[in-house]
């Protein structure tokens, strides 16, 4: 079956657009051509910075007759009482292509309608894709798309050139002015003219040939490759950075490697700073020494080779030195100054203008992080250093080198920490108190960082939602879902028993007065002196219920991530939830216990147990009213296990419990047999559930089994 090759050939699109272009290209192929009926067979797209690639094995060269079951309005309108065609009849038949002869009547789920069967002739493929291609180029999502020029079209960046050929002919359309052809361009410099392609095999050699590698995983390696190259050859290791790998592969349409040099004197900077320059500014990797010690050296990636490569390198390296004198002035100021006398200086810097000031968020952060050590280690000197690297935390925010490098903060000042004379304990703790930074991120490494972690995080949180700007659908600016997600991980890195409900209570009572803008004006200036009750904000039970379901919803979504089914952790998160910790300890019992062959039939008969009780009932039992040998038999052996299933249960000894419990099914199936629970005498029907009540109660401090599927 013949193949399509599709190739838009563009501007030079910005490399973060590229990979999810790519994929989304995939996808909507399979679907428009699966719904054209051309049966496509392995579909792949590629691209690099100058253009985006369809290609697509053994498409069916035309659609194969179809027919369609049309159905029209009801019988009663189609026909009047006389058994005559009325107009809704005939213009159905007319918009159908067939005669009203041809027309029956069906019985649907609504009643009596007309229907035809109507056949649909198989267009050829040519045909089909050329008003299918322009659509599709069309609907490629981008993160923005724009007119360009006099074009009518939106796209990316303006397209220039479209080579559509399937089964070796072109697939003529009309694209804005843009007409498709078998003509492609080599690189914009190395080799800028055009050529004819005829098929996708020819056209992956004949590319390369002209300097552009259209596939990202052979431009990829060929990168890796040039680059290992280079380094091996002054006896130098690359420092891994698979995500500078990865935009660095999508910024060339054909790799080159560059070996430059920066001066030695350099190396006194931190390591961090180093590093930040060469790669978050010009994309250059960075090398180290057999023993990890940065070099004098770097790597870039040019996009073309030019005759005298050693200007593409002294331009590069001018480029560098020119960044390193920023940042090793900026040091060097910077160190003039303790980040103690910087404190004060966060009153200028707004952290949310209905929050106040990042020096009041600095003030509430302390608090927590004192708190936090005090729940998690009750040490005294933790708490200390929890309380002072909170206090120098965001001072870094007011240095010269990380409003030159924003992602340098947090590390520039447990640099600056450690050099003006803080404690090991407290600089760590600055430098890694945003960490986790993203999933799969590292934790803090010492207790005080992970207390000052906590406290940063649930005060945003507790801070953001507290002024009604909670995360909604995709839309989340302040990053709650991810600094949730870190406080998690923290407290199941530390296994820290810890109460979620008295976290966000203590981060909230923080935010009681909170500093608000007057009306007029912006930042600082703006907050004024007025104080306005957080009551007035947001109600506190209502606010409390809302952080707390926030987090639950974020640990539903990790454990289920972890791999637990989705009912198990639910059945688990619809009991009570508060300490992260136990929940997963419920999540992993229940799980195990699901291994067993007889949990359907526990989980059937302690349904019903659930399920058989009103809600709001509250009656105790009165043993004095058990009558029936099978209710007085369950009894017994609840009062037997009773009092080992709830030590077990405080204990955390989960999967022993739930194994007690299942002991007594048999009790419970004999009582649903023998036991009418509903018994028209209201004192028994009561008791009886009452009894159902205490059974209940042992299993739903584990977990809603109501909610488990089976």
């Amino acid at each position: 079956m013949p193949e399509l090759l599709l190739e838009i050939g563009t501007e030079e699109i910005p490399a973060g657009f590229i990979p999810k272009a790519l994929a989304a290209m995939e996808e909507l192929a399979v679907k428009m051509l699966s719904d054209a009926r051309l049966s496509p067979g392995k579909i792949k797209a590629m691209g690099n910075p100058r253009r985006l690639i369809l290609h697509v094995e053994d498409l069916a060269g035309r659609q194969p007759d179809e027919a369609r079951t049309v159905t029209g309005p009801p019988k009663r309108a189609a026909f009047n009482d006389s058994g005559n065609p009325t107009k809704a009849a005939e213009g159905f038949a007319k918009s159908q292509g067939v005669r009203v002869e041809d027309l029956k009547v069906v019985e649907t789920d609504k009643g009596e309608y007309i229907s035809v069967t109507v056949e649909e002739k198989g267009a050829e493929a040519p045909e089909v894709l050329s008003e299918l291609l322009p659509k599709f180029i069309l609907s490629i999502p981008f993160p923005k798309s724009m007119r360009w020029a006099d074009r009518e079209i939106r796209f990316a960046r303006p397209i220039h050139w479209i080579l559509a050929i399937f089964g070796g002919e072109v697939v003529h359309f009309e694209l804005d002015g843009i007409k498709s052809g078998e003509l492609t361009r080599g690189h914009r410099f190395l080799s800028p003219g055009v050529f004819r392609v005829k098929d996708f095999d020819a056209y992956i050699h004949q590319t390369k040939d002209n300097f552009t590698i259209v596939d990202p995983d052979a431009r990829r390696e060929m990168v890796r490759r040039h680059v290992e190259e280079a380094a091996v050859s002054i006896n130098a290791r690359i420092l891994p950075d698979e995500g500078l790998l990865e935009e660095i592969s999508f910024l060339v349409e054909y790799p080159v490697a560059v070996l430059g040099n920066f001066d030695r004197e350099f190396l006194v900077l931190p390591k961090e700073v180093l590093v930040n320059s060469m790669r978050e500014h010009q994309r250059y990797f960075a090398l180290t020494d057999a023993h990890g010690e940065l070099m004098p050296n770097f790597i870039t990636i040019s996009n073309t080779r030019a005759e005298d490569m050693d200007v593409v390198r002294a331009g590069n390296e001018r480029v560098l030195r020119a960044r390193l004198s920023d940042a090793r002035y900026f040091y060097e100021h910077d160190l003039k100054k303790p980040l103690s006398e910087r404190v004060d200086d966060l009153k200028k810097v707004v952290f949310q203008i209905k929050l106040g000031t990042t020096y009041e968020k600095v003030t509430r952060v302390m608090k927590l992080a004192e708190y936090a050590a005090d729940v998690l280690y009750k040490n005294e000197k933790i708490t200390k250093d929890a309380s002072r690297a909170a206090y120098l935390c965001k001072a870094d925010l007011v240095t010269g080198m990380v409003y030159e490098f924003p992602n340098l903060q947090g590390t520039m000042g447990g640099e600056y920490a450690g050099k003006t004379g803080e404690n090991e304990e407290v600089s760590k703790a600055i430098a890694e108190h945003y960490y986790p930074r993203f999933s799969g991120d590292s934790v803090p490494s010492t207790p005080t960082g992970t207390c000052v972690s906590i406290a940063d995080k649930i005060d945003t949180i507790c801070g953001i939602f507290s002024i009604g700007k909670a995360p909604t659908g995709s839309e989340d600016p302040y990053g709650l879902r991810r600094n949730a997600l870190g406080i998690i991980a923290m407290i199941y890195a530390g296994g820290f028993r810890v109460s979620l409900k008295s976290l966000i209570s203590q981060a909230v009572s923080l935010l009681s007065l909170t500093p608000r803008p007057s009306g007029e004006g912006h930042g600082v200036r703006a907050l004024k002196e007025k104080k306005v009750a957080r009551s007035e904000a947001a109600p506190a039970a209502a606010l409390h219920a809302a952080i707390l379901d926030f987090f639950r919803q974020r640990v539903s979504g990790q454990l289920t991530s972890d791999g637990y089914a989705y009912d198990t952790v639910d059945s688990v998160l619809a009991t009570h939830f508060d300490d992260v910790v136990d929940a997963r300890e419920r999540v992993a019992a229940i799980s195990e216990f699901r291994k067993s062959g007889d949990f359907p039939a526990f989980i059937t008969a302690f349904k019903r147990v659930a399920n058989i009780i009103p809600e709001g009932f509250a009656e105790q039992l009165d043993e004095g009213l058990l009558s029936e040998p099978a209710e007085e038999d369950l009894y017994y052996h609840y009062r037997e296990i009773r009092d080992e299933v709830f030590g077990n249960i405080e204990a955390g000894r989960y999967g022993q419990a739930l194994g007690r419990i299942a002991g007594i099914r048999p009790f419970v199936d004999r009582f649903f047999e023998d036991v009418m629970v509903m018994d028209k005498n209201r004192k028994t029907k009561n008791n009886r559930l009452a009894l159902m009540g205490l059974l209940a109660g042992m299993f739903l401090n584990i977990a809603d089994i109501r909610k488990i599927v089976v």
